[in-house]
């Protein structure tokens, strides 16, 4: 009787220890109160060549437009615009090349969009460019 009653509770015991493993592949298993931590983003350092590059590009624009060459200094302004399309000075010297092409409504869209990033000077410089 003895061996019965500890058959009886080994059984008993077997069917009481939990639920049954699951495997992690289970996407329904996956605890989901427990991520991992989110990396955080690391902003990379502005490029130090980017504003020299710029300023080379706008100086270059700017001798190809007294020269004649307003085909050269749009192609300048324009790969400029492309490095650094928030700068102000940027927009100035593509109204400039629109105006010395002729083009009074696209060097007027050209300032006015100059106009959103200028800071100091520019923007007085903008402003006159709207004006003519």
């Amino acid at each position: 009787m003895r061996w019965l009653r500890l058959l009886l509770v080994l059984t008993l015991t077997a069917c009481a220890t939990g639920p049954e493993p699951v495997s992690p592949e289970d996407p329904a298993a996956r605890d989901t109160t427990r991520q991992a931590p989110t990396p955080a983003v690391i902003e990379a350092p502005p490029d130090p060549v980017a504003p020299s590059a710029v300023e080379a590009l706008l100086a270059e624009a700017r001798r190809l437009r007294a020269e004649g060459d307003l085909g050269g200094s749009f192609a300048r302004v324009e790969r400029a615009l492309r490095i650094a399309p928030e700068d102000a000075e940027v927009y100035l010297e593509l109204a400039r090349t629109h105006a010395a092409a002729g083009q009074a409504e696209r060097a007027s869209a050209a300032a006015e969009r100059g106009l959103l990033y200028c800071r100091g000077t520019n923007c007085s410089r903008l402003r006159d460019l709207l004006k003519t």
